[in-house]
């Protein structure tokens, strides 16, 4: 059994290891030959001890293994534990430096003082300018006989809204602001549903007997291109009324005085702080069954030397209460994007033709009636005010309008061109003007184009002279704003939700120069407008 034993030690120890090694002791009885003395053989794997020397002594020897563990595993732990604390140690003191520069101390120990950042435009010293610098900047820069030039130049034909001389214009302003260099220029376009005059069948205006079937006369309309954008389409007849300006008040007066207006044409004057679709709204109200608008004399010159109108011209208007194409109320007009059925609740319901003063003076001449009160008498020559509804005739004669008019789907471009700010770019200030007009336009789009062009080419030159603004300056030539406001309302319904944040303030340029009498008019953000008659317009609707 020892001999057995010992076998299976030596099988042991005879495994082949790369990590332990064997040792094999011998132990002498201490009467041997040998003494107290103990001798130790080293047996490795590879080398093993002979059988013979096992089977010599299988009585007389104790053997006893001792497997050694490795040293090295203990050393790496050692080593990772010193290298880490010693990491810990250099990031905590690295940090405690960091903090404590960032930081001041009062003479009481733990008072700590904040430091407070300096406002931002003292990291950029070339965006600030005083007043004062800037206003010479700008004097150095702005050129008035350029204004002028561009004002002879938009105004020197009529350019309607959808028609070539317009599309020509916007391509021309388009390369004017690519001229100036500017950050970003770029086209924006809608297709908006406008009205124009229909060139099959014409508006028409008639006096007709009492039944109303036989036309006793036509009157010419002397302008006949001239229409009010938005009318509804058909015929009215009936007696005419003078109303004055068509201001509420003037119709509340006509009732008090027993004069009524229902079912009659009614025939008003430019002018009276009211706009033409407020007219046509209090008409509407009171009953009419149609409306004539006609610039008086009193009101608008019509003297040449007097810079006033021919007494042949009339004034084209859009009559819809509200801005923007009225048949997309609410939503963007973007590549003939499909919406459910709907159109705007500004629209009238009773057709309107504008007339010139020539026009009006002739069917005045031949009414009956009330005496007008004062301050209603306008200045037509040769015209008593009556009020009507009957002509002098006593036949029981009547009025006759036909408005004919078109809707046409239009595509409509608005050009952009801007200056990025230094300090706050995502902000805007935007500068806009109308492009189009339904005639020269001097004042309504040439004034405004050639002061837009003017201050962007002004701030381009000052850009590159050392101005560098706070906020981006945004330059636009709107489309459509004889139509009411339509290009840029479509723009606004569109990124709405991007100018409630970053729209900082709007200036108009349209009209800016009439005269030598300052005037200044203010309201609230366009973003913030469009938000409103949105909600309005989903109340009345539920």
């Amino acid at each position: 059994m020892d001999t057995l034993r010992k076998l299976q030690i030596l099988s042991v120890s005879l495994q082949p290891s790369s990590h332990t090694s064997c040792f094999v002791y011998r132990r002498r009885p201490l009467g041997g030959s040998e003494g107290n003395e103990m001798g130790g053989t080293e047996m490795k794997p590879d080398q093993p001890e002979p059988d013979e020397d096992l089977e010599a002594e299988p009585n007389s020897d104790i053997t006893a293994l001792v497997v050694q563990q490795p040293q090295h595993r203990r050393k790496t732990v050692i080593y990772l534990f010193l290298c880490s604390l010693l990491i810990f140690t250099t990031a905590f003191l690295l940090g405690y430096v960091a903090f404590r520069g960032s930081c001041h101390y009062c003479g009481e120990v733990g008072e700590m003082v904040p430091v407070e950042d300096k406002p931002g435009i003292d990291h950029y010293p070339t965006a600030g300018m005083y007043p004062g610098e800037l206003r010479d900047m700008l004097k150095k820069y702005l050129q008035d006989e350029k204004i002028e030039a561009t004002i002879r130049r938009v105004s020197r034909t009529t350019h309607p809204s959808g028609s070539s001389e317009g599309t020509a214009l916007a391509a021309e302003i388009l390369e004017m602001f690519k001229d100036l260099h500017m950050d970003h220029t770029w086209t924006d376009s809608h297709y908006a549903t406008l009205q124009f005059p229909s060139r099959t069948q014409r508006n028409s205006l008639w006096i007709v007997d009492a039944e109303g079937e036989e036309m006793l006369e036509e009157i010419p309309l002397e302008d006949p291109d001239s229409y009010c954008a938005y009318s509804a389409i058909g015929t009215a007849t009936g007696g005419l009324v003078y109303v004055n300006y068509g201001r509420q008040e003037d119709f509340d007066w006509l009732r008090s005085a027993g004069v009524s207006v229902i079912g009659c044409v009614v025939m008003m004057r430019v002018g009276g702080g009211v706009s033409y679709a407020e007219k046509v709204l209090f008409a509407q109200k009171a009953g009419a069954g149609g409306a004539l608008i006609y610039p008086d004399p009193a009101d608008i010159p019509q003297d040449p030397r007097r810079l006033g109108l021919n007494s042949y011209t009339a004034i084209s208007e859009h009559v819809h209460l509200g801005s923007g194409d009225p048949f997309t109320p609410g939503f963007p007009s973007f590549n003939h994007t499909q919406f459910p059925p709907t159109q705007s609740s500004g629209l009238p319901v009773i057709p309107v033709q504008p007339i010139s003063a020539n026009v009006a003076s002739k069917l005045l001449s031949q009414l009956s009636g009330l005496a007008c009160p004062r301050g209603w008498q306008g200045r037509l020559p040769y015209v008593r005010c009556v009020l009507g509804p009957g002509f002098s005739s006593g036949d029981g004669r009547k009025v006759r309008m036909g408005v004919y008019n078109i809707m046409k789907p239009t595509l409509l471009n608005n050009i952009f061109s801007s200056l990025e700010g230094r300090i706050e770019p995502d902000q805007y200030i935007i500068m806009g003007a109308q492009r189009d007009a339904w005639g020269p336009g001097a004042v309504k789009s040439g004034v405004g184009t050639a002061v837009l062009l003017e201050l962007a080419r002004t701030f381009s030159h000052m850009v590159k002279n050392g101005f560098f603004p706070r906020r981006s300056l945004l330059f636009v030539s709107w489309d459509a704003g004889d139509f009411g406001n339509v290009g840029a309302t479509e723009w606004l319904e569109g990124y709405l939700s991007m100018l409630h944040l970053k729209a900082v303030a709007y200036f108009s340029l349209d009209q800016a120069v009439m005269g030598k009498t300052r005037s200044y008019t203010t309201g609230p953000l366009p973003g913030q407008q469009i938000h409103m008659n949105t909600h309005r317009h989903h109340t009345q609707h539920g």
